[in-house]
Order: C-alpha cells, then structure tokens, then sequence
C-alpha cells in the first residue's frame, strides 16, 4: 500500500509541477494546445491505474473527489500556502498510513516530526542525530522482525515438526547446529572430501516440507564455491564425499532465515534438499 500512495503522491506532485510551469497563465500559446490534450490525457491514464491499484488494496479513493482536488491545486497554482497545505496533506495521509499499519501512536510523532521540520535541536535532549538514526534502525529492525514473526511464525512449528519426525527414520543424523541428514548411498572409500576453499559440482533438488519443489537441476550438474551458498548446504558439502548423495533438512537459521527467498521460499522455511556431489574441484585449480 505504501509503494501505492507512493506512485500517486508523486503523480499528484508531478501534477503540481506542471500546473506551477503552464496553469492557467495569459501566455498560453494556442499552438500548445495540442500538447496539453496529449499530456493531460496521458497523465490521466496513469494516474487512473494508480487509483484503481489503490482501490484493489483497499484505499478508497474518490474519483471525483480526486479530480476535484486537481482542479483546484492547477487553479491556485501561484499560491505557495496553498500548494505547501495540500502537499502537506498528501504526506500527512502517507504517513497516518503506515503509522496504523505498525500500531504507532499519532501524538509522539507528530510532536517530534514537528521538532524535526523546525530544527528544534533542544527536542533531542541531549541525543545527537547519530544516536536518534542508530536508534531508529534497531527499533525499526525490531518491528520489521515482529511483523514477520506474526505472519510467517508458523513455518517455524511446521519446520520443528518436520525435523523431529525425521529424526525418526533410520540413519538419520544430526550435527550441533540442527542440521539433520542421511546418506541414500555412500560414497566409495578414500573419496576426496571438500574443503572451504574448493568449489564443486553437483546434482539437487528442493523441497519445502509440505512436498512443494522450488528448485532443481534436473540433471544438469552445477558447480559453485563450497562458501557460496546457504549455511546449510556449506556445512552438508564438507560432511560429504564425492559419488555420495543425501537427504538432508536445513532449519531456517541455517537457510534463508527471517527473510525468506522470493516467492517461492517463505520466512522461517524449513528446506529439504537431496544431494549428490558429482566432483570436488581444489581451490587452486578452480577458475
């Protein structure tokens, strides 16, 4: 919703601009009229989709109402007080937005945010701009991670269960940091074991626990530096040897944690991969 409003406040802004550059002056040129209906009419068009956006995600915004409100910014185009209000404005419901949605109280920040407009340093009480940024990142970190612990927290339990459950079938192992794995067939004696700095080649596919693949190389072997993947798949490729192939669990910490990947991978998921190392590559012979 914010990249929404986002797009239409700057739109509007935009809209602004133009009025404050053309408007209702006496020196239109007639000649121009031709590029005022092209521009009008494409401007409109744009903005028509942001709003319908805005209104699919659940912000109710008045056509009419909104068309009005143009009309009288372009007509009032000299007056600065009026345009600095309505910009105001535009930003004043931008932010009411995203304070709702984090469950912010209104008063503290406006009373600060009008410290911070006005250059009132004394507001800080002692604090420096550095500490109030530092501050705000941690808080804003904070809150980020509880909103996604309350949306996505559930993959966490299904991930424990998952884990547990495959604790259970026979062979399976597990290391100090949680990962779980077990051998589906060996490798020969002797084989040549991955080190850190080695790079290899390999055969894999993904799964989340619920059985849905995200990912695979069917068939194709891939190569990488051991390091340059998930914590997970580091920690399983140095317990392994060439020609061996694995099924092996990776809790979230060990994969994309909080963040998830893309669409596919949600925060807090548990991954499911089985392995097979095809070839070990040293360090300094990989190019």
């Amino acid at each position: 919703m914010k990249k929404i409003f986002s797009a239409v406040l700057g739109t509007a802004m935009m809209l602004g601009m133009i009025a404050c550059n053309g408007g209702t002056s006496k020196d239109a040129d007639p000649a121009n009229d031709s590029l005022g209906m092209a521009r009008g009419y494409m401007i409109g068009m744009q903005m028509a989709q942001q709003l319908a956006m805005a209104n699919a995600q659940g912000m109710a915004m008045d056509t009419t109402m909104f068309l009005k409100g143009v009309k009288d910014g372009m007509s009032k185009s000299a007056d600065s007080a009026q345009y600095a209000y309505l910009a105001g404005m535009l930003t004043g419901f931008q932010i009411g937005q995203s304070l709702n949605e984090d469950k912010v109280a209104t008063a503290p920040f406006l009373k600060a945010f009008e410290a911070g407009i006005m250059g009132d340093t004394a507001f800080l009480k002692g604090w420096s701009q550095e500490d109030m940024q530092t501050y705000m990142q941690e808080a804003e970190q904070k809150l980020q991670a509880k909103k996604m612990e309350e949306k996505f927290g559930a993959n966490k339990e299904k991930g424990l269960k998952f884990i547990e459950e495959f604790k259970k079938e026979a062979g399976v192992q597990t290391t100090a940091t949680g990962l779980a794995y077990k051998v589906l067939t060996p490798a020969k004696e002797g084989a040549k074991k991955p080190q850190p700095q080695d790079r290899v080649k390999v055969e894999y596919k993904g799964t989340l626990v619920d059985g849905t693949e995200f990912d695979a190389s069917n068939g194709e072997p891939v190569e990488f530096g051991v390091t340059q993947v998930i914590p997970g798949w580091t920690e399983m490729l140095l317990l392994m040897a060439e020609g061996e192939k694995v099924k092996v669990v990776i809790p979230h910490e060990l994969a994309y944690g909080e963040q998830g990947a893309g669409g596919d991978i949600e925060p807090f998921s548990t991954l499911v991969f089985e392995v097979t190392l095809l070839q070990v590559i040293p360090g300094e012979q990989a190019n």
